[in-house]
């Protein structure tokens, strides 16, 4: 009995230190210099997809492509090629978003939800499984956060929050100017972080399916 509760007690010491203290650990972050787009998240990159005519080839159950407007929960009028980078943050990743460009917040679009859980695609990652967001209807259903920056190139930021504390913190404002690597927001406590950019203006994407990546640091793409 007496190593039951030392065990039960262990286990509430890693749970309190992990909810109170490790999950929310924000270090500085080296940005690097350049023409290039970062990481507006630390996770795993899910999918890499391009986009025509606002419509993204994601894998949804028996969707076989989504609207980007399911996803950015707003109307875009613009038709150019863009990319849709999806980021997943694991439980044990830190969870501060940054801009991944200098420039100007232009919108905020804020859209509430019933939650649903990203179990799905954490598991497909831990056991190597694509597409990753195969069964993952958090992608076009959870609450998000939407920031449009408007900078040398538009790019979009959407904040995706998890059932289990579905609580997305902004820290920036409509028409606040800020700097690449700067810190925009949070979401606790599990997430995803999708990115969407002109791909027109891009020279070259720098990651790859399945890559880890630093928010403020890992070059997502290099700029034209």
């Amino acid at each position: 009995m007496i190593y039951l509760t030392i065990f039960i007690t262990i286990l509430m010491v890693i749970y309190f230190y992990w909810r109170f203290f490790f999950f929310f650990r924000d270090p500085d972050r080296k940005v690097p210099d350049g023409e290039n787009i970062v990481s507006p998240a630390d996770g795993t990159i899910v999918y890499i997809k391009k986009i025509d005519n606002d419509i993204t080839p994601i894998s949804i159950k028996n969707k076989k492509e989504i609207r980007l407007e399911e996803v950015t929960k707003y109307k875009d009028d613009l038709s150019y090629p863009r990319y849709h980078i999806g980021i997943f943050m694991h439980p044990t990743d830190i969870h501060v978003n940054r801009a991944p460009i200098s420039g100007k917040i232009k919108k905020i679009i804020y859209s509430n939800s019933n939650n649903l859980p990203m179990t799905m695609m954490w598991w497909r990652i831990l056991l190597g499984m694509r597409p990753y967001e195969l069964y993952s209807d958090h992608i076009i259903q959870n609450e998000r956060n939407t920031l449009m920056f408007d900078g040398v190139i538009p790019v979009s930021v959407i904040q995706i929050a998890d059932i289990y504390v579905n609580k997305i913190e902004c820290w920036v404002k409509e028409n606040q100017e800020i700097k690449k690597g700067e810190r925009i927001g949070m979401i606790k406590m599990g997430s995803q972080v999708d990115l969407i950019f002109p791909s027109e203006s891009i020279r070259e994407i720098s990651i790859n399916i399945g890559q880890k990546v630093k928010s403020g640091e890992t070059v997502i793409a290099l700029l034209k």
